[in-house]
């Protein structure tokens, strides 16, 4: 296991979770994950862009997966229900919410897979939507989505009534060029992954600008298309930067504090019993 400490921090990378699969307890091209207490991990599979066909049946590629933390495979859920599924969200219920950035809608289900509702419908008025990504719940209980197409943030109710909406496109504070991640810390400040404008910006819950950060000129805070945000309970601000492959790490004011790269030093417990059962190709 490797570690990287900074300022009494410790991160640790021991291992990847998962393997390709187009069925039962792999992924496949998986793009978002959420967290429920208990250690259960929600993962995203959105499989081929577009429709794709699986053994004669569309959609068997886009699921969303149910596990532990420690790899035990529970169900997937919601196959044939999406064209390009982008973003998941837990709400205070347990309930799984999925924005399909093609359809325009936002899917709910059951903490065990039921689809129980869906909302949304295309266009650019209040609450209409034009690719949906990412979503995110504050500590109320409204959803936030990324509007991505709109450049824009929209704040809804847990049964999809708009409350609010703030961004245009640009470059400027509050502007946006196809946002994509999001996340609201513990005080219901709120980080969005600017992916187009290589950086991150932070705002209140109501949508007033506060802070941005990272850029593309080459210094140590640097992003190249950042796809997604998060924050831990220190406060911690982490970064998906997809075009440089590594994960950036910012306090809360935007300052960086370290970068994590792909130094796993053991197989996923799936990818293990693969190269046990075929020690040859191994």
């Amino acid at each position: 296991m490797l570690t990287t400490t900074v300022a009494g921090r410790t991160w640790s990378y021991s291992h990847s979770i998962g393997r390709t699969s187009v069925a039962g307890a792999g992924f496949n091209h998986p793009t978002a994950v959420a967290v429920a207490p208990g250690g259960i991990l929600y993962v995203l599979s959105r499989g081929f862009e577009g429709p794709d066909n699986i053994g004669g049946v569309e959609g068997e590629n886009k699921r969303i997966g149910k596990l532990t933390i420690d790899e035990r495979f529970i169900c997937d859920f919601g196959r044939r229900d999406f064209t390009w599924p982008a973003g998941l969200a837990i709400d205070m219920e347990g309930r799984v919410y999925c924005a399909d950035e093609y359809e325009n809608f936002v899917a709910v289900y059951t903490p065990d897979g039921e689809r129980i509702g869906q909302w949304g419908k295309p266009g650019s008025g209040k609450g209409e939507l034009n690719g949906p990504s990412g979503l995110a719940f504050d500590s109320e209980d409204n959803l936030y989505v990324v509007d991505s197409k709109n450049n824009r943030v929209q704040r809804f109710t847990n049964d999809g009534q708009a409350l609010g909406a703030w961004g245009s496109w640009g470059s400027g504070e509050g502007q946006f060029n196809q946002p994509w991640g999001i996340t609201v810390d513990q005080k219901g400040d709120v980080y969005v992954a600017d992916f187009g404008n290589d950086r991150v910006q932070k705002f209140t819950s109501d949508g007033a600008f506060l802070l941005a950060f990272g850029s593309s000129d080459g210094q140590g805070g640097d992003l190249k298309r950042p796809a997604d945000v998060a924050v831990d309970d220190e406060g911690d601000v982490y970064v998906s930067d997809f075009g440089n492959k590594r994960v950036q790490i910012y306090d809360s004011g935007g300052e960086i504090i370290t970068s994590l790269y792909g130094d796993a030093t053991e197989f996923s417990k799936w990818a293990q019993e693969t190269v046990d059962a075929n020690p040859d190709v191994a």
